[in-house]
């Protein structure tokens, strides 16, 4: 999936309604928090350079994501890719929270914006649609991890931990663990499911 995202200037990433309610999307709803991204640890540099997207092969972008057209997204993800915000993964049971959420590039990213009375142009390219509304998503033990150590910005690799990055899921900062750097509850995810459960996580870069 590869999603094109031009990473000119360093900035936060609008957030606003898409959950719970999902009708409330197309209403525009404009009391929202804001969603700050990921920024380089001390030391990293080359930020606006590295992965604007997914590596794999859907090409999908957020706004494909049920509920992102307005109409309601189901409370069951069929198979398929989705954006979103992972909150958890509890190994043991193999159950993840997963907030699904809109991500837009480009015009898209300026009309979604423009429809909320947000800035245009977006910062970054970059717009990103959520309200939290959690679903439990079985992870497969076999999960392939494509994550950005951050000690190393900014390329997504291998090398990552599915209890490690479990771990740092729950915290809102860095967490390095075992020499790879995790930014965890900091950066939003596309997921893969297959037969109802996440095959694949893939961390997307923001500025």
């Amino acid at each position: 999936m590869v999603v094109a995202v031009l990473l000119a200037l360093a900035g936060t990433i609008a957030a606003i309604a898409l959950g719970g309610d999902d009708e409330e999307q197309a209403a525009g709803v404009t009391d929202v928090p804001s969603v700050t991204a990921p920024t380089s640890p001390t030391g990293t540099t080359g930020l606006s350079t590295g992965p604007t997207g997914p590596t794999g092969s859907t090409g999908a972008t957020g706004s494909s994501n049920p509920g992102c057209s307005g109409t309601t997204a189901p409370a069951t993800l069929a198979d398929g890719t989705y954006f979103g915000f992972l909150e958890s993964i509890d190994v043991g049971s193999g159950v993840s929270g997963f907030d699904l959420a809109c991500f837009y590039t480009g015009d898209e990213a300026n009309e979604q914006a423009a429809a909320r009375g947000d800035e245009v142009p977006v910062p970054n390219d970059v717009y990103i649609v959520n309200t939290p509304s959690t679903r439990d998503v079985l992870v497969d033990p076999a999960v392939e991890l494509l994550l950005i150590d951050w000690n190393a910005c900014c390329e997504t690799s291998p090398g990552a931990e599915l209890d490690a990055f479990a771990s740092a899921l729950g915290e809102q900062d860095f967490v390095e663990i075992d020499g790879f750097r995790y930014a965890g509850g900091l950066s939003p995810y596309w997921i893969t499911i297959e037969e109802g459960r996440i095959v694949a996580i893939e961390e997307q870069f923001l500025p």
